[in-house]
């Protein structure tokens, strides 16, 4: 009724292997270059927020030069929070930013690849079946 050469379902499964091991490695590879272009725009928005940091900073010391000049301590004040809550802000949206840019190319990622995506989850639910059942067979 079935056939179940052992030879033929073994070619098989070393077959089905081989086409995993290269789905993996095609899809790691996707995920390492977008992970590298992720890391990429994720330094040079730090650098951009570190320079618009300094730049705050550097207001900062020139209104406390004011400040030796000035006597109204609670604008100066003020200005001072506002130059923290501008800078809590860039740090804010900059991060935010960062995240959900790393998220969705994730996600397209997912999304141009599903068949691939399904093998390397299939492959590794059958790696885990393997090893876990042969530890359960062997107590």
């Amino acid at each position: 009724m079935f056939n179940l050469n052992k030879d033929a379902v073994r070619s098989d499964a070393d077959k089905l292997a081989e086409e995993a091991n290269n789905t993996v490695d095609k899809v790691a590879g996707q995920i390492k270059s977008t992970a590298n272009k992720v890391s990429d725009n994720i330094v040079n928005k730090t650098e951009n927020t570190k320079d618009q940091a300094e730049a705050l900073i550097n207001s900062l010391r020139a209104l406390m030069d004011d400040l030796k000049q000035t006597t109204n301590v609670d604008e100066i004040k003020q200005q001072i929070n506002n130059k923290i809550a501008d800078l809590k802000h860039v740090v804010t949206d900059e991060v935010s930013h960062a995240y959900s840019t790393s998220k969705q190319r994730a996600v397209d990622a997912v999304k141009e690849h599903p068949v691939s995506t399904l093998m390397v989850v299939a492959g590794v639910g059958l790696l885990l079946g393997y090893v876990l059942g042969s530890k359960q067979s062997s107590q």
